[in-house]
């Protein structure tokens, strides 16, 4: 028997995937051709308008993060599916641990939200930092589950997060500092969620994909953020070294 917390997983999870497809795939953005958006130079980046750095992870504008964005839903699709074919939380809860499915289910919600969300960075940046949140505790409770999809969508969500702090603080802030905001913070989250998560290495993986997407996407606009990003990835790489170890 089915419960009714896997089919609530799955009922967020197709709404994640369709909702995220409805809003990124090309055929959305009828001006721009789709071998341009996949292969063209990267755009030039308005770093003072808040919504354009987050925006890079939610409507992607080259391969790099395009790969991210359809691994994160490939990944969330067939757990999901897993889940409803072998319910791991239905083994949790009869040896007294603690659900995913609930804080999965927010954070896939919560990810739901964010493209219609962009034009109100206060809110944008709550709803993320929701989601990242919920996220990361999710992929804690996972670990050693052999879920990889639970902690890649919380890598995915810290930089998300991250993104919104940039956004939100973009008209306050000289841009040297908003390149560093647009980074750092998700690479200390992510540095102390990974420790706390523990073996389960596609939390930083995630984070790792999407600071070298961001600085693919920025370096011919905002050098400044490409350098914030390479010191994330370096960040990221020496906690996930010590996790697969």
């Amino acid at each position: 028997m089915i419960r009714r917390g896997t089919l609530v997983y799955l009922a967020a999870s197709a709404i994640f995937v369709i909702a995220g497809i409805s809003h990124a795939v090309p055929f959305t953005h009828d001006s721009v051709p789709d071998d341009a958006r996949l292969s063209g130079p990267p755009p030039q980046i308005a770093s003072s308008i808040p919504r354009h750095i987050p925006e890079l992870y939610l409507d992607p504008v080259n391969i790099v993060m395009w790969a991210l964005l359809a691994a994160i839903w490939a990944m969330v699709s067939l757990d999901a599916v897993g889940q409803f074919i072998d319910p791991s939380d239905d083994i949790a809860e009869r040896d007294e641990l603690p659900h995913v499915w609930p804080l999965m289910s927010i954070a896939l919600i919560a990810a739901t939200a964010m493209p219609w969300l962009l034009t109100r960075p206060f809110l944008l940046a709550a709803v993320a930092g929701l989601g990242a949140f919920c996220a990361i505790v999710a992929a804690g409770r996972a670990a050693g589950h052999r879920r990889p999809a639970v902690g890649f969508l919380a890598g995915w969500s810290t930089a998300v997060f991250s993104a919104t702090l940039a956004g939100l603080a973009a008209d306050k802030l000289p841009v040297q500092a908003l390149s560093a905001l647009a980074i750092l913070p998700g690479a200390a989250i992510g540095m102390a969620a990974q420790l706390w998560i523990g073996s389960s290495v596609g939390y930083s993986l995630a984070l790792i994909w999407a600071f070298c997407g961001l600085a693919v996407t920025t370096m011919g606009s905002d050098p400044m953020i490409a350098l914030a990003a390479i010191l994330g990835i370096s960040a990221m790489a020496t906690v996930l070294v010590r996790a697969a170890s």
